[in-house]
């Protein structure tokens, strides 16, 4: 069951329709959503999502270049590497000049971390490549102040390159009365004024 997020849902959706090189933001706190709505926003697209952890470049390269081969054929079993992130970055725009695709890098503060360089290489893609496809583009992560800086601040390579900006915040309380059907009024209340409406 999906709850609330209309607005949200409804923002990347429009964006979706265009068919031109998008990139989208979706930050907040966590436990807030994020990846319940990007799930549902891809629900019914062609999509390659990759979740970054705290791990070295190396296996975040593996694990990437695995996502991009299972979009390819869902039923492969040994996965080809990869040599580095600009020929998987190569690989992910020649798709997207095929066809409307979604590329999630969910928790993006991981991989960013791990390989410092990548925000600015994906900066040189966006410019010189990605904008010539139909790619949809989303990072997310749960880091407020990462986000912030080094994805959306002045000072990062990525500054001024998205085209959608979404900053999830708790449910409000008639979002919250949604998810408790069983509740009366002021049960759901107090259960919202408990958990701060985050879902």
């Amino acid at each position: 069951m999906f709850i609330g997020r209309k607005d949200e849902l409804a923002s990347l959706n429009e964006h979706y329709q265009n068919n031109e090189f998008e990139f989208a933001v979706i930050y907040g706190r966590r436990r807030m959503g994020k990846t319940t709505l990007i799930s549902k926003f891809v629900e019914d697209k062609d999509v390659i999502c990759f979740t970054a952890m705290p791990e070295n470049k190396k296996s975040i390269l593996q694990r990437m270049s695995r996502a991009v081969a299972q979009f390819e054929d869902p039923e492969i079993n040994a996965a080809p590497m990869y040599r580095d992130f600009d020929q998987l970055l190569d690989r992910v725009a020649a798709l997207a000049k095929k066809q409307r695709l979604v590329f999630v890098i969910d928790e993006y503060p991981y991989l960013a971390e791990s390989f410092p360089g990548f925000s600015s290489l994906l900066q040189a893609y966006i410019d010189r490549v990605f904008k010539k496809t139909q790619l949809f583009l989303i990072l997310c992560g749960s880091s407020m102040s990462f986000m912030e800086k080094q994805v959306l601040g002045y000072q990062s390579p990525l500054y001024g390159r998205r085209t959608l900006q979404l900053k999830i915040e708790p449910f409000n309380f008639q979002e919250a009365q949604e998810m408790l059907p069983q509740f009366n009024k002021q049960d759901a209340f107090a259960m919202y004024a408990i958990s701060g409406g985050i879902p």
